[in-house]
């Protein structure tokens, strides 16, 4: 689950930070915070809806990729490919949990421009994540074409595109989280989140720290509409909307909280942009309609240029 009626969401939303596991760290404990600094807005202009179509149906095409599957190795060795191509360095970030069916290994991966020098003991000033994983269900074949999938293939993109401009790809961190996606049918306290989990665990482990992180999720289906989270400050509220503006992406402030990759990011006190499609009105998600069908290249397009107009705009 990511999003529920709005009064169990508030109950989640304080739960969250309760069962954040490890612990918000005191202020005393957190690393320098980075300052931003703009990326050129015309960068947006070069972003392929196209491209980031391609990227989405050939992770498709490897099946589904639950934690710790074939097809989940797969993808990692077709992200690894992809960013070495435009001069990106990946690292697989790994671990343990246990969950409700046992203990599992998980594998984030984290990726770094080499034209900025590479020092994984210091953040760059933005996290642009999303996750890889998709849901395993034994009922049917589900591959998570826009439930993982299309994030996936807008971060490849961008990482093309920042990739002409180094001084921009040095501010940005990509990862792409594992186990996004709870083993039982629901995200709950001791099940889902578990890579976000991690990550945002480690980065406090830095010598700095990031100014901004960006989340994406469920990204690819124009016939749906958009939304970013409830808790974003007032500058990333209102840089998103005239990014999005300025996009002619139809964006708009969600209902209630959702729970993301974004959430435990934000228990750690650093700033997100999360933007989600309307899953709870997509008839395919979690079914078996989540196929590459329904993805569209203006939806990818609209969203990676409204991700690189807002960090051209956005003063966190």
């Amino acid at each position: 689950m990511k999003r529920a009626p709005l009064a169990l969401l508030l109950v989640l939303a304080i739960a969250v930070g309760a069962w954040f596991h490890y612990g918000k760290q005191g202020a005393e404990d957190i690393p320098t915070r980075l300052a931003y600094s703009a990326i050129p807005a015309e960068l947006a202009a070069g972003f392929s809806g196209d491209n980031a179509l391609a990227h989405v149906r050939a992770l498709d095409e490897l099946g589904p990729r639950p934690p710790a599957s074939p097809g989940y190795e797969k993808a990692l060795a077709y992200l690894e490919a992809e960013f070495s191509r435009h001069g990106w360095t990946a690292v697989r970030q790994t671990f343990s949990r246990g969950t409700p069916k046992g203990p599992v290994t998980f594998t984030n991966l984290l990726a770094r421009h080499t034209a900025g020098g590479i020092d994984w003991s210091k953040s760059t000033p933005v996290v642009i994540g999303g996750h890889l994983d998709s849901k395993a269900i034994d009922a049917f074949t589900f591959t998570g074409a826009n439930d993982g999938g299309s994030s996936t293939g807008v971060i490849l993109e961008l990482a093309r595109v920042l990739a002409g401009d180094p001084a921009a790809a040095a501010k940005v961190e990509f990862v792409l989280f594992d186990g996004e996606e709870a083993l039982l049918p629901n995200i709950t306290p001791t099940d889902g989140l578990y890579g976000s989990k991690y990550y945002a665990h480690e980065i406090l482990k830095r010598t700095s720290w990031p100014a901004l992180g960006i989340v994406l999720d469920l990204v690819g289906d124009s016939s749906h509409g958009f939304y970013y989270n409830i808790e974003a400050t007032d500058a990333i509220a209102a840089a998103v909307e005239k990014a999005a503006a300025d996009s002619e992406f139809k964006l708009r402030r969600s209902p209630g909280p959702i729970l993301d990759d974004h959430v435990p990011l934000q228990n750690t006190g650093l700033p997100c942009l999360h933007i989600i499609g309307d899953f709870m009105n997509m008839p395919y998600w979690h079914q078996e309609g989540d196929t590459i069908e329904v993805i569209d290249a203006a939806a990818l397009e609209k969203t990676g240029r409204t991700t690189l107009r807002f960090l051209a705009g956005v003063a966190p």
